[in-house]
């Protein structure tokens, strides 16, 4: 584990490795919240990539590998800003991690999409 006061997280995917999950694929990943909120767009493809890779680089930021995927959930404040939603779940494996701020950012393109994770 890690314990100093800045973590910093990175992923990268290719959105086209999402194309022949099933339902069932996306419901061990992704929330109902999650799954309702990207098949919302037209491409919802890069929606589902870039909330996987917000889990891969806070599960890397944390260097923990004790986080389960589907118990980190990804919404959007009023101005569409992406956040870990903070459930008891988040804030006790942060707090193991003696950290309280999380930061994201999400970018997708035509191929890719790429997420960053700050844990302070």
């Amino acid at each position: 584990m890690c314990y100093n006061n800045n973590m910093i997280g990175i992923d990268i995917e290719k959105i086209n490795r999402f194309e022949h999950w099933t339902d069932e694929g996306y419901r061990r990943i992704f929330t109902d919240k999650e799954i309702e909120y990207a098949r919302s767009y037209e491409n919802c493809l890069e929606r589902f990539c870039g909330f996987y890779c917000v889990k891969e680089a806070f599960v890397k930021a944390l260097d923990d590998d004790r986080i389960i995927f589907s118990k980190i959930e990804i919404l959007h404040n009023e101005n569409g800003k992406p956040y870990i939603n903070r459930t008891p779940y988040i804030n006790e494996i942060i707090r193991d991690h003696f950290a309280n701020k999380i930061d994201v950012s999400i970018s997708h393109c035509k191929d890719y999409a790429v997420a960053v994770v700050l844990v302070e």
